[in-house]
């Protein structure tokens, strides 16, 4: 029967896409399928030969024919990705209940090797104990021991010529037994994976935000200056085949020494944070800002023409322009900007210089304004 299995939630979803994780989720399924499934059909097939199998041939292929039906339409299910739409996509619980369905029926009608049919339930769990909780494992070993003591019941009612009632009994409660050993097994196993799933998550998080203290300025969230210029290398990259026409904006906040010097640092700091907000209100898509050092900054837009990187630069001007500020109300904070596009076989670098060559006019010519360098 099946022994299904459930991929580890957080950390596969960290490196795999979707599809790679579908593929894995379906050749979990396959495996289990072709040796659960296998195995438990031959042993019922090796009971049918002994005569052990009650109802003979023809209810031999009528329920495995019916087991085996439910085995492809999990298949079939999953190859059709409407496993997708479900909370548990890996849908452990439907194949393990399915499953101990499968075995519970074969051991109705067997009869010497019942335990030995039983015993594959441990078969079923022994990946899902891995990956199911706690309380979804005891719920599925409540359903198999009851079940076995149910069938147990209808044996002995209606075939009591063939079944030594006290041996059944024994190795039911032995059965039992062992099933209660692998709930204690898998809460102990829950428990680990649980403070495993928390130290992962808290992992996970720390990496996070040493990667962003790497790459990404602390106080603006905008990238640092060597992380920038590689992802403007891949941008002016993917410019170069014809993916899209790429504006470079090289971007200074007037004044802003002056500001330091007369509100304090604290105020000043509070700029920068204010003109990143208002950056992040126009950027959108694969867009990125990046803080070059102290109140330079560069755009970086990929856009259908200049005029439309051109319109973006401006809304951040006037956005800047219109900002007010409690502990300053009489500050005004203005910002130049060189706007420069993209020209292919030009290096990252001589992009960058043509936008600073344009916010430096910006400057010379009164400050407050969005110069397009000339040829772009």
């Amino acid at each position: 029967m099946v022994a299904p299995d459930r991929e580890s939630g957080m950390d596969q979803s960290l490196t795999l896409n979707p599809a790679a994780l579908q593929s894995q989720r379906l050749r979990r399924v396959l495996f289990a399928i072709l040796a659960g499934g296998s195995a438990h059909t031959l042993l019922c097939w090796i009971s049918l030969q002994l005569d052990f199998f009650r109802g003979g041939s023809s209810l031999f292929y009528a329920l495995f024919g019916a087991i085996w039906v439910g085995h492809l339409g999990f298949i079939l299910f999953m190859l059709l990705g409407l496993n997708r739409r479900l909370s548990e996509p890996s849908m452990i619980m439907p194949l393990m209940v399915w499953s101990t369905t499968g075995i519970l029926l074969t051991a109705l009608v067997v009869d010497q090797v019942r335990l030995c049919v039983m015993m594959i339930f441990f078969a079923i769990v022994q990946m899902g104990v891995l990956q199911a909780s706690f309380r979804q494992f005891a719920r599925l070993a409540a359903y198999c021991v009851f079940g076995y003591a149910v069938i147990l019941g209808v044996v002995s009612g209606y075939w009591p010529e063939v079944v030594d009632l006290r041996g059944e009994w024994i190795q039911w409660g032995l059965f039992s037994v062992m099933v209660l050993a692998v709930i204690l097994l898998a809460s102990e196993i829950s428990t680990i994976r649980s403070q495993l799933s928390r130290r992962n998550l808290q992992l996970a998080d720390i990496v996070e935000r040493i990667h962003d203290m790497a790459v990404k300025d602390e106080m603006t969230g905008f990238y640092r200056r060597r992380h920038a210029m590689e992802l403007l290398g891949k941008a002016c990259g993917q410019a170069a085949r014809g993916a899209y026409q790429l504006g470079v904006v090289y971007l200074d906040l007037d004044h802003f020494k002056r500001i330091n010097d007369q509100y304090g640092h604290r105020l000043g700091d509070l700029v920068l944070e204010r003109f990143a907000e208002v950056s992040r209100r126009h950027l959108s898509g694969q867009d990125f800002a990046a803080r070059l050092g102290g109140e330079e900054f560069m755009l970086v837009l990929p856009v259908s023409d200049p005029e439309e990187a051109s319109n973006l630069a401006e809304g951040i001007l006037l956005g800047m322009r219109s900002q007010r500020f409690k502990e300053a109300p009489e500050l005004s904070v203005t910002v130049s900007a060189g706007l420069a596009m993209y020209h292919r076989e030009e290096t990252p670098e001589q992009v960058v210089m043509r936008a600073d060559r344009a916010l430096y006019q910006a400057k010379e010519s009164g400050r407050d304004k969005l110069v397009v360098e000339q040829g772009a």
